[in-house]
């Protein structure tokens, strides 16, 4: 009798007609098997069938990729090793150079040009060390050492900022933030929107900057040039220029570039221009909030700001 297969048309004791439709399961799984293993050997067999210069050849290059790689993590390993030694060197040399430079102070061995001379240097040396410092930092996060370098670094450059100002304010500024008579400013490299720069600026326990006299404008101005940069002025909450901390704005036309403000409509972003920023030339210009300029953060030195990626804020 033939077996019945699926699809096969049957009828049961009562006459009724009905289809048999199933198909062993165990077959179906035993060909997937015997498929797999097949694949299996002929897989092997072409690996076995190879002829031994082909062996040795791929066996050769993939010896050469995990060796290529092996040296490669070594070299920048001893990269940043060596950067890191370096470091330690420059902030050395700085301490060194900072106790003297103080001692010359205190004991008035030098004349005052002579001082100024050394100062400039101890200046432009510790503005090396902070990039150097960074750049260490960006290639290895996690390095023995590093945050002691780093707080000694930032206490050196407190105690320069202290000299530089003739002052003896309580506190210092964080790396990456530049002092000026009781604050501390932080000029960002990226751009956001005026209220992502304030909110970006608050998360750091800072405000955007209030510029409040001729000295601190001629400070901020240098170090903005030739970018735009936000600053905390704006009318949009009330329609007449104030501070961010809510004082309010003093209306001094030469901070101003020429015909402005003029709150001007047609840039096609809606609305009018309620912030204010510091153009390339160090002078004020209104626009829309929703420019991504660079911004200006500002906090007192007593405050004691913190250091943070503003990209991440």
């Amino acid at each position: 009798m033939q077996e019945p297969t699926k699809g096969t048309r049957r009828s049961n004791a009562n006459g009724n007609d009905y289809h048999d439709d199933f198909e062993c399961a165990d077959t179906s799984e035993e060909r997937a098997f015997w498929k797999t293993e097949s694949m299996r050997q002929m897989a092997s067999s072409r690996w076995t069938n190879r002829p031994p210069w082909q062996k040795c050849a791929v066996l050769c290059v993939c010896t050469i990729v995990v060796v290529s790689l092996i040296i490669a993590v070594s070299v920048s390993n001893v990269k940043v090793d060596r950067r890191f030694a370096d470091l330690e060197k420059m902030v050395a040399n700085l301490s060194a150079a900072m106790t003297s430079i103080t001692s010359k102070v205190h004991v008035g061995k030098e004349t005052d040009q002579n001082v100024y001379r050394e100062i400039n240097k101890l200046k432009f040396s510790m503005e090396a060390t902070e990039n150097q410092l960074v750049s260490v930092e960006k290639s290895l996060k996690a390095i023995d050492g590093l945050e002691p370098l780093k707080t000694l670094v930032n206490q050196l450059k407190c105690n320069l900022d202290k000299i530089t100002s003739n002052v003896s304010t309580e506190g210092c500024c964080p790396l990456g933030w530049s002092f000026y008579s009781t604050s501390c400013y932080y000029f960002s490299n990226e751009g956001k929107s005026w209220d992502s720069a304030r909110d970006s600026c608050s998360r750091m326990h800072a405000s955007l900057a209030t510029l409040k006299d001729d000295g601190e404008w001629t400070f901020v101005s240098k170090h903005t040039m030739p970018f735009y940069f936000w600053i905390g002025l704006t009318d949009e909450r009330t329609g007449d220029w104030e501070w961010v901390d809510g004082a309010p704005y003093i209306m001094d036309r030469r901070h101003w570039k020429p015909g402005q403000p003029d709150d001007w409509r047609h840039h096609g972003l809606g609305g009018g221009e309620d912030c204010a920023h510091l153009h390339n030339d160090g002078r004020l210009n209104d626009d829309h909030c929703s420019r991504p300029y660079r911004f200006v953060c500002k906090a007192s030195v007593a405050e004691g700001p913190e250091r943070s990626s503003v990209a991440a804020t």
